[in-house]
């Protein structure tokens, strides 16, 4: 299907692409274009309206790479998928973000797909925002104006994901003493998008689960955590028994919305897994 005509702009700064950005209207930002073009193919199949212009970052190396300095890891907004999950920055408990890259879509998918568009493109089932949430990132943005924002992930999402702003790069701190478990549960054998996935991270006080942070994606909504397993855990002494009992001590709004039998299940086999491997490595 062809696109309805439009203007493509190819910007090589990101103050050429603000300047665009601020003075086009009906405008849309193009990261990677695995989304939005699909995405501009069924608004003109339903015969709604399309933007007169599409504003590339491609050409913006500015916004390419990750970098870790000062006990920080930066992850700019057009860095590839392939791109980061060969960093060599995803050092300690930052290293499940390779996971997190390898559960996105295909090879080629990973090699157009960026960051920066798997964070902002508003899709509920999308494979970073819970693990934004569960390792603290923080989201930078450049405003219409020239004036940065920057929000935590959990913040962001809260709200929809919603912004008129381009966004930069993602910061996570790092944390040597923080553990990481993460787990994935794929929609169907043969369409590798997830069902579900839930992130903990805990700083272990000898045996005791402390500063935990449980990032929960139940794709039907945006990603954010759950609060009130996160108080349960904090506090608690590792046992064989913690990972059964955890399992009262849920947010059952979150798992609840629009899910079946199946999809519950799942739920708690995953959080039981998360809490079992921290252990493990706990010993």
């Amino acid at each position: 299907m062809l696109l309805n005509p439009l203007t493509f702009h190819t910007p090589s700064t990101l103050d050429e692409a603000v300047r665009l950005y601020t003075t086009l209207d009906n405008s849309r930002l193009q990261a990677g274009g695995t989304f939005l073009l699909n995405s501009l193919k069924l608004l003109k199949r339903k015969g709604a309206k399309t933007p007169e212009h599409v504003i590339s970052l491609n050409k913006i190396d500015g916004l390419k790479g990750a970098s870790a300095s000062n006990g920080e890891l930066t992850i700019k907004a057009m860095t590839t998928i392939s791109d980061l999950y060969s960093s060599p920055h995803l050092q300690g408990h930052l290293s499940v973000l390779r996971t997190v890259c390898k559960n996105i879509s295909t090879n080629p998918i990973r090699n157009m797909a960026t960051v920066g568009g798997n964070l902002t493109c508003r899709y509920t089932w999308t494979e970073m925002p819970a693990a934004m949430i569960g390792l603290g990132g923080r989201l930078h943005f450049r405003g219409r104006d020239g004036a940065t924002q920057t929000l935590d992930a959990e913040e962001f999402f809260k709200n929809g994901a919603k912004t008129d702003k381009i966004f930069t790069h993602v910061t996570i701190a790092s944390d040597p003493n923080a553990s990481v478990a993460y787990c994935r549960v794929k929609k169907s054998p043969n369409v590798d998008i997830p069902l579900l996935s839930i992130l903990i991270k805990t700083n272990f006080n000898r045996n005791t689960f402390a500063h935990t942070r449980v990032s929960v994606n139940n794709c039907v909504a945006f990603a954010q955590r759950d609060h009130k397993l996160e108080q349960f855990l904090d506090q608690s002494v590792c046992s064989p028994d913690i990972a059964q009992e955890a399992l009262n001590h849920m947010d059952e709004s979150i798992y609840e919305t629009r899910s079946n039998d199946y999809k519950k299940h799942m739920f708690r086999v995953s959080i039981k897994s998360a809490l079992r491997e921290l252990m493990e490595k706990n010993r």
